[in-house]
């Protein structure tokens, strides 16, 4: 009996690694509700009263409403995790932005740099709109952060991935130009990249990858994400998009097994106004759409049908995340 209880167990797991939701309900140390059912109504006293350095997850339950907030996880409040109850329902919203005269990584509703962050259910918005220029929903500025069945809505700058390694699965990410920027390790898998409308004259950068050093282990990867634009902006037809472009030196990003459902200028990638074109490693890898033909592309940027080089950049290969992404986020450690 022993013997067959073990089995079972162990079939149930490989089963499902990495496809089943979370299926244990965690004790939460906090809860945080606008009406006052909980021990607090505002995110941030949760995370103020949260122990420093932890080595052990604090559980935030952060119930349904939008919350008018700006949050900052410093340093040292490690292995924070927040608990939504849906990216519909638990939104945090702030609407600062550069055009108002805030430095952009300042302008983020949510900033995170404590060590071990996850996230789960929850809108990250900032609302400064379009004409404000930079206005971040999330800055994530930390190493092993994770980020499951989010939502990030802004424009410009929207998601600033600015350190670290960090996972994104079944999230949706919304902006116009540069809308998923900086210079961490950073990988995306099963989001829905949605491009909304941009001003009249702008055109569409989806990513700004920031890595300035050759030695630099970091980068943007999307493996198995949808591509597509919003329903306004398909209205709108006439826009010129790109998939991204170098915000530094030797700027990398990898698009993979992903379907493309944009009419993408054929070049694929532009040239950041202003900054020198040094060394970029742009990649695609066997994805599908209608803006996957590659035959226009720019010369500095790949296609690729070698699952050797492309595996350089699954979740364990290029932020090793088998050693750190929790056992309750789904996720797949290598190609499809």
């Amino acid at each position: 009996m022993r013997f067959a209880t073990i089995f079972v167990m162990i079939w149930l797991t490989i089963l499902c690694y990495g496809g089943c939701q979370q299926i244990t309900q965690p004790p939460y140390n906090a809860i945080v509700a606008l009406d006052g059912s909980g021990n607090y109504t505002t995110i941030m006293a949760a995370v103020s009263a949260a122990p420093n350095n932890s080595v052990t997850y604090y559980y935030i339950k952060i119930k349904q409403g939008t919350y008018n907030e700006y949050v900052q996880i410093e340093s040292w409040k490690t292995n924070i995790v927040f608990i939504g109850e849906g990216m519909d329902k638990t939104i945090i919203s702030g609407d600062k932005s550069y055009g108002a005269g805030i430095g952009t990584m300042y302008t983020a509703t949510v900033g995170v740099n404590g060590q071990g962050f996850v996230a789960q259910g929850i809108t990250f918005r900032n609302i400064a709109g379009p004409k404000m220029l930079q206005a971040v929903a999330l800055r994530a500025e930390a190493d092993f952060l994770t980020f499951y069945q989010c939502r990030f809505e802004g424009y410009q700058d929207t998601l600033y991935t600015k350190y670290g390694r960090q996972f994104y699965r079944d999230c949706d990410i919304l902006g116009t130009i540069d809308f998923i920027c900086g210079d961490a390790a950073a990988v995306f898998q099963n989001c829905l990249i949605e491009v909304r409308q941009p001003l009249l004259g702008q055109y569409i950068t989806i990513s700004a990858q920031q890595r300035d050093f050759e030695t630099t282990l970091t980068g943007l990867v999307l493996q198995n994400c949808t591509l597509k634009a919003t329903p306004d902006l398909e209205k709108a037809g006439n826009i010129t998009m790109y998939l991204g472009r170098p915000w530094g030196n030797f700027s990398r990003t990898v698009i993979m097994q992903s379907y493309i459902d944009l009419l993408i200028n054929p070049r694929g990638w532009i040239e950041f106004e202003g900054m020198p074109l040094v060394r970029p490693f742009y990649m695609e890898y066997r994805n599908s759409g209608p803006g996957t033909d590659t035959t226009g592309r720019v010369k500095w940027a790949v296609a690729t049908d070698d699952a050797n080089v492309a595996s350089s950049f699954t979740v364990r290969n290029f932020i090793g995340g088998d050693k750190w992404i929790p056992p309750t986020i789904p996720h797949y450690l290598d190609l499809l």
